[in-house]
């Protein structure tokens, strides 16, 4: 069972309000209904698979970021260590299948 299914069929302790329109309330309603979910498992499933999207999304960058610190960090404790032409092309965004001479 996934996360977002676990969700829907939790028990339900936590209350969130939210203020619309009438037209998006309506439309919101026939989406649901056409879906086969009440309004309520209809918009959390909606909510839940756009913050699970947010958050993978803010995990790669998290986790790029860290990744490059760590890469400065490592080219910075040898001043004569000198980038591979793979590594240098990485960095420049050619990311062909290309062995590197210096590999």
């Amino acid at each position: 069972m996934s996360i977002l299914e676990e969700t829907i069929k939790a028990t339900k302790n936590a209350r969130l309000e939210i203020k619309t329109t009438d037209f998006a309330k309506e439309y919101i309603k026939k989406a649901a209904l056409i879906s086969g979910l009440d309004m309520t498992s209809f918009i959390m499933a909606s909510a839940f698979e756009k913050a699970e999207a947010v958050m993978e999304n803010y995990r790669k960058i998290e986790v790029s970021e860290r990744a490059f610190s760590r890469l400065q960090e490592i080219l910075n404790e040898d001043e004569t260590a000198t980038p591979t032409n793979a590594l240098l092309n990485l960095m420049r965004g050619n990311h062909e299948n290309r062995r590197d001479s210096n590999m």
